[in-house]
């Protein structure tokens, strides 16, 4: 098999050659923390990617550069997600900034990154990498895969390059994919959410579907909607997705093994809307004036029991550090950090849209509280003390 001009015997060579040595240093600096969701620094992530692109090359190319971090994609902008780093050569790579996903989520070997010309297909997808790393960094769940990536990054990096290549060009219209992920995402069928898998999972099934179709309908969850996407194909673990015109890089589906939600697909073929059999009324007149009668009291119950709904997000301040904040969903857990990014108190919920918050014990200053809903959703708010 060749790839770029290169056999993967030579490739397996080029990487012991290039690779084996980073991977003996990068462990001292990286595995340390593994256990303790440790951030990967600027200066680790920059050798990662060095070492990847000399794989991919054969050779010791220029060093790249960073060109983009992720940080507007997370919570208030508190952490640096992953690094984007460009090449002189061509092309760019994804390197995470935490060691419990995997190291590489998306890699193009020919063309650059344009950070100034992120569409919004592309944000979508980065977002969705972003969250998941914000969320996995206080996971006590241990993502053994990642960790096998991180200590044994050049055979992690051979595995990418040495995959087999099944990609095969647009022949789903973006406006039947479309229509197609609206009706999927106003129905129940669980099989088409990649919350019903694992992402391990959820990869095989979107396989199997490109085995049978050659592309696959994708939509990506971003700001209270699906973005919808093709996958033309994959070369082992990265899929190739109709991001905004950019067809050459290729991605993760998901950033993480441990967190598969975010996503649908069509994987049952032809996707009909719900069809509601009508009949005509015996008495039409006299039916619409009663369901106009009933539609007027019902929508005047719905303002009486909506009186008490939040709708937007509230924070209110009881005083002595004491605050009360409620979002328009219940709430499953909130994470307080201060302006440093640490981590100072985590509060778990069930039923409730309210979180009760105290920091009179903490020193003056501001404080970060991240909420999460049932649905995902992660709501920020900045504290003062």
């Amino acid at each position: 098999m060749k790839l770029s001009g290169i056999s993967t015997t030579n490739i397996k060579s080029r990487i012991r050659q290039i690779g084996i040595g980073l991977g003996l240093t990068g462990l001292l600096l990286i595995n340390s923390g593994i256990g303790r969701a440790e951030t990967v620094t600027q200066k680790q992530a920059s050798q990662l990617a060095q070492a990847f692109y000399n794989a991919a090359h054969g050779e010791v190319m220029a060093a790249p550069k960073v060109v983009y971090n992720g940080r507007r994609l997370t919570t208030q902008s508190l952490f640096v997600p992953f690094y984007v780093y460009n090449f002189p050569a061509g092309g760019y790579v994804i390197i995470s900034a935490e060691n419990k996903t995997y190291p590489i989520l998306g890699y193009d070997l020919s063309k650059n990154f344009d950070a100034e010309k992120i569409g919004p297909k592309l944000q979508a997808l980065l977002r969705s990498y972003a969250l998941d790393i914000e969320k996995i960094r206080y996971d006590s769940e241990i993502p053994y895969k990642a960790i096998e990536a991180w200590t044994n990054f050049p055979e992690y990096v051979k595995g990418i390059l040495g995959a087999d290549s099944e990609i095969t060009d647009v022949v789903i219209a973006e406006s039947d994919a479309d229509y197609t992920l609206e009706l999927i995402s106003e129905q129940e069928e669980g099989h088409n959410s990649s919350w019903t898998y694992t992402p391990e999972q959820w990869e095989t099934e979107i396989n199997n579907e490109l085995g049978k179709s050659r592309n696959v309908m994708l939509g990506v969850w971003d700001r209270n909607k699906f973005v919808p996407m093709i996958v033309q194909g994959h070369k082992g673990d990265y899929y190739r997705l109709s991001l905004d015109g950019h067809n050459n890089a290729m991605y993760r589906l998901h950033a993480s093994e441990l967190y598969s939600g975010g996503q649908i697909a069509n994987l049952s073929g032809e996707v009909k809307p719900i069809e509601v059999e009508q009949e005509e009324p015996a008495f039409e007149f006299y039916e619409n004036f009663l369901a106009e009668t009933r539609a007027t009291e019902e929508q005047a119950q719905r303002s009486i029991e909506n009186a008490g709904i939040v709708s937007t997000p509230e924070v209110s301040f009881l005083g002595g550090g004491h605050y009360v904040i409620k979002v328009p969903e219940d709430i499953t857990r909130m994470n307080l950090y201060n302006v440093g990014g640490a981590l100072i108190a985590q509060q778990y919920y069930k039923g409730t849209d309210t979180a009760n918050l105290d920091i009179s014990v903490e020193p003056g200053g501001f404080y970060i509280a991240v909420i999460e809903g049932e649905s995902g959703q992660s709501y920020g708010f900045k504290l003062a003390r």
